[in-house]
């Protein structure tokens, strides 16, 4: 790749369900963020084009949390997005400027969240 070439974003997406006991990872994206500012997101994002998706996955997850995760299991896929879960490892949470802080939920918790249908799916196909 020539130095002045960009990676380009594909239109697939990757996320990933952290889970430890029966909580779930979710992050909230910062207020500066173009698209669903202030809502509670699950870690991940775009793969880069040519990228495996599980590369991405890994790589997007690091570049949000900090976070190395082991063994990513796909839960399903729906249009561009991807959905794994995986074991929470036991480090400390680095977040990145597109998010603003983090918890840890469980299913009862969902209910009181603007969590998109869509990642509510694949936290409670996860946890259950």
């Amino acid at each position: 790749m020539e130095e002045n070439e960009t990676k380009k974003d594909s239109k697939e997406i990757a996320k990933a369900v952290l889970y430890k006991d029966d909580k779930v990872l979710l992050l909230k994206r910062s207020s500066y963020m173009s698209k669903h500012a202030g809502e509670w997101d699950l870690p991940g994002g775009h793969i880069i084009e040519g990228e495996e998706m599980i590369n991405g996955l890994l790589r997007e997850v690091w570049e949000e949390t900090g976070l190395h995760i082991k063994d990513p299991v796909k839960l399903h896929s729906d249009g561009n997005d991807t959905y794994y879960m995986a074991d929470l490892p036991d480090t400390e949470v680095k977040l990145s400027d597109e998010h603003t802080e983090h918890n840890m939920f469980s299913l009862e918790d969902l209910e009181d969240l603007n969590l998109p249908d869509k990642y509510a799916k694949a936290v409670k196909q996860t946890l259950s």
